[in-house]
């Protein structure tokens, strides 16, 4: 029996080490000279706590502090402090975007056409905590209950439900048997999805994208600029009244096409899979942690580890986006 329990130990170190060994070929950019952790290492540390469901830098301190296997398995020498987890964690999502473009890169590398149809939409999380209601939100008042993420806001779902919490805004390829993430960025409810997609994922947009669907929050000008900027053709749901712009008819000309709205109908089959997959993976529908600095680099390294498993089912020969089994053999 104890020979059984050291192989699936053995097994599950394994395992992990696995998903490490994809965090030690990340090209990530130098860290400065005063820096005692280096942002791989740390890396490691997150995603360890993400994969093991560990939400507490203290409780992830106590686990290294009484493991000294899994600290030196990290590349650790001494055990950093709570405080210092906590910093560097606030800092990383720039750097963790970057990593997931570079992944999804990779998938194109090996031969898979994922950039040339995209579609982008957003889904909400709410926040940790009591909610914080609309008319004391607007005169500034505090709850007595407390326990209140401040910086959370209400927004409205697709199905018409109100929830206090943030948005994930996501540009997801298209095809349904690889729909993988290739930018993610997260605001709180309230922020419009046309505003985020302009200023934060159109700039990532790859030059190989030709079309982007986006349901009726994208029916921006705005956001048509941008793309066409780019030329890329983003379809959404548009009526042209009769007094609109030329433009405008030709844009629900083309949304109106039967097969376009054939193509566009497999939105439901991409990007919102992907939306709902994320949070069950790592538990996000309640968001464990308060306040954007540490929402946004949660959601962006959850982000980071699916695609990390995807690319582990891609080497193991295994369905792309069967994550929940590769997480689960991990876990």
């Amino acid at each position: 029996m104890k020979n059984e329990t050291n192989e699936a130990q053995e097994s599950l170190t394994l395992e992990i080490g696995s998903v490490m060994k994809l965090v030690d070929e990340l090209e990530l950019a130098a860290d400065g000279d005063n820096v005692i952790y280096d942002t791989r290492t740390l890396l490691k540390v997150y995603l360890y706590m993400l994969i093991k469901g560990i939400t507490g830098f203290k409780t992830m301190v106590k686990k290294l502090n009484h493991q000294p296997e899994l600290l030196a398995s990290m590349g650790l020498a001494t055990c950093p402090h709570r405080t210092t987890l906590s910093k560097r964690f606030k800092v990383l999502p720039e750097g963790l975007r970057e990593q997931i473009r570079t992944l999804h890169n990779g998938f194109v590398a090996e031969g898979l056409n994922i950039t040339e149809v995209m579609s982008v939409d957003s889904s909400l999380m709410q926040a940790k905590g009591y909610v914080w209601h609309k008319k004391q939100r607007d005169k500034g008042e505090l709850p007595k209950c407390g326990n209140i993420d401040q910086d959370a806001h209400w927004g409205k779902s697709g199905c018409g439900e109100w929830v206090y919490g943030y948005r994930v805004h996501c540009l997801v390829s298209h095809p349904a048997e690889a729909a993988l993430p290739c930018d993610v960025e997260v605001a709180s409810a309230n922020i419009k999805d046309a505003a985020v997609f302009e200023q934060h994922l159109c700039p990532s947009i790859p030059t190989e994208t030709k079309v982007i669907f986006g349901d009726s929050g994208y029916d921006k000008e705005a956001c048509y600029t941008a793309c066409d900027q780019n030329n890329i053709s983003l379809i959404t749901p548009i009526k042209a009244k009769k007094h609109s712009p030329p433009q405008r008819h030709e844009r629900a000309q083309l949304y109106n096409d039967p097969e376009v709205r054939q193509a566009f109908a497999l939105r439901k089959t991409t990007v919102e899979p992907f939306q709902g997959q994320l949070k069950s993976l790592f538990n996000l529908d309640q968001l464990p942690v308060k306040g954007l600095a540490n929402v946004r680099p949660l959601v962006i390294l959850a982000t980071l580890a699916y695609l990390l498993l995807a690319k582990l089912n891609l080497l193991l020969g295994r369905d792309l986006l069967k994550l929940h089994d590769t997480l689960m053999a991990i876990r």
